[in-house]
């Protein structure tokens, strides 16, 4: 059986193209990930909203494959929608699915629970008033946020087509302007973070965690996986 590990779903806001591949290249053979596509575009309000609408379809679509654990992937959706909109959507469509579901913003902010941080900072792929966005989420949910910076793109096919290096870069630059900050925190799945996280964690001596590396430890963490998982930062290998 494929996937006899675990079932992961994942309702991707656009194609879900980069974290496919993540998971993939992150993971052993006995995971699979079931990907629903999504509708966001470019990254403004309307195509926001647009997705919102089609998640309970997809959530159950997903649950009728099979999948074990589900992740709400897009944490724009929910920085929009503000503090808490995150849970209060998971338990609503988990009650009607009888599956475990969790949004990428709750993978997220557990996850930095998880590694004790408290200071962080934010460098991401969005424009400016979708960083600033996640810093009030992240804040609202109890940490500060010391600086948050992003790359200011808008066209959501643009965030796949970054290279490897372009996360590692302005995370490098977001936390040696605020070095008291505990951690980093690398949002969005689309862009490309993980061949660069172990690096960063080398060089700036601190836990460096990306959407991607969140969704995955998270659902791992609720369905009593350990796995050994090294090359990848400290949280995967907080599995083992």
């Amino acid at each position: 059986m494929v996937g006899w590990r675990a079932r992961i779903g994942h309702v991707a806001p656009s194609r879900g193209d980069t974290f496919v591949y993540e998971f993939y290249r992150i993971l052993p053979d006995g995971f699979m990930l079931l990907n629903t596509t999504g509708t966001i575009r470019r990254l403004v309000d309307d195509h926001l909203e647009r997705q919102l609408a089609r998640i309970e379809e997809a959530t159950i679509d997903l649950a009728e494959t099979g999948a074990e654990f589900i992740i709400i992937g897009g944490s724009p959706l929910f920085t929009r929608l503000g503090h808490g909109s995150d849970r209060e959507i998971a338990a609503k469509l988990e009650a009607k699915v009888g599956v475990p579901v969790a949004a990428g913003m709750t993978c997220e902010v557990e996850a930095l629970k998880h590694m004790g941080l408290k200071k962080v900072v934010v460098a991401s792929p969005y424009p400016d008033n979708l960083t600033k966005r996640v810093g009030d989420f992240l804040t609202a949910s109890g940490f500060q946020v010391l600086k948050a910076e992003g790359l200011g793109i808008e066209l959501n096919s643009e965030l796949a087509n970054q290279p490897d290096h372009a996360a590692y870069r302005i995370a490098r630059k977001v936390y040696f302007s605020a070095p008291d900050a505990d951690g980093i925190f690398l949002p969005c799945n689309r862009w490309p973070t993980v061949s660069t996280i172990d690096l960063l964690e080398r060089e700036t001596g601190k836990a460096a965690l990306s959407s991607t590396l969140c969704n995955i430890w998270y659902a791992l963490y609720r369905l009593h996986i350990k796995e050994d998982i090294r090359g990848y930062g400290s949280l995967l290998a907080s599995l083992r």
